[in-house]
């Protein structure tokens, strides 16, 4: 996995709480652990890594309630498609992840877009990196990984669940068209409207029966009435995916993830 090195700096606003910038404005990533002038909050924050000399990644994030010192799950939660604004990711987060995984007890972490797309190297390599941050820096139990996303964030999930099964424990599609390699064989629990007019339900369909044929628990949720653009509509199918991931977590032997 792709690493974020020594001196490249990651930058934190909250939204939730007003605090000051960090330390000569940078966390020391790798190796060693990041310095700070205090944890990030119960909350909406605000990050930007620097990938690489003149790449940075915008994120938003939502952090839980930590208790304890006990780990938690990670969700990257890839956005829909769209001119890539400034924290696009974090209008992403108010309106369907928190809303339908805020249960989950996660952190939620969504970059904006560094790419074309969430399947091109770009793309890709950057993810990687602020993952492997996350898990070397936050409370995170690595058994407990989850990729979503919608629309171009749900062909990214697809997409990273298929090339990454070392990393995430289930994926979570939401109005998304799966890749076509058929490497993915980890729990997938899609969600997709009946009258999507932009992608169509049927590959999904298909998808979903494909893993179900081999054994692997796959779930798919489909929405009556909504369209692609009504996002909103979505968060509450989303909230069923808690318990389904919960379950996934419980019935899936330690040594296979």
């Amino acid at each position: 996995m792709p690493e974020l090195r020594a001196g490249m700096p990651v930058r934190i606003v909250s939204l939730a709480v007003c605090f000051s910038i960090l330390a000569a404005a940078a966390w020391a990533l790798w190796p060693g652990e990041p310095e700070q002038e205090e944890p990030l909050t119960r909350g909406f924050h605000r990050l930007e890594f620097a990938i690489s000399e003149g790449v940075s990644l915008r994120c938003s994030l939502w952090m839980p309630p930590l208790e304890n010192g006990n780990a938690v799950p990670l969700v990257l939660a890839l956005h829909y498609g769209g001119e890539v604004t400034p924290q696009l990711s974090m209008g992403f987060l108010h309106t369907l992840m928190v809303p339908g995984l805020k249960k989950l007890g996660a952190v939620i972490v969504a970059p904006d877009c560094p790419g074309d797309g969430w399947t091109d190297e770009a793309s890709e390599r950057a993810v990687l990196a602020m993952l492997d941050y996350a898990i070397r820096n936050w409370p995170i139990d690595r058994r407990r990984i989850v990729v979503t996303g919608y629309s171009l964030g749900g062909i990214g999930t697809w997409f990273l669940a298929a090339h990454h099964p070392e990393i995430f424990s289930a994926a979570v599609p939401i109005a998304g068209r799966p890749v076509a390699d058929g490497k993915l064989r980890m729990p997938v629990y899609a969600i997709h409207g009946r009258r999507d007019e932009v992608i169509d339900l049927e590959p999904t369909r298909q998808a979903i029966d494909i893993l179900r044929a081999e054994g692997v628990n796959a779930q798919l949720v489909i929405i009556k009435g909504a369209t692609h653009y009504e996002t909103r509509r979505f968060a509450a199918p989303l909230k069923g995916a808690v318990e389904w991931l919960r379950d996934v977590w419980d019935t899936t032997p330690q040594s296979s993830r």
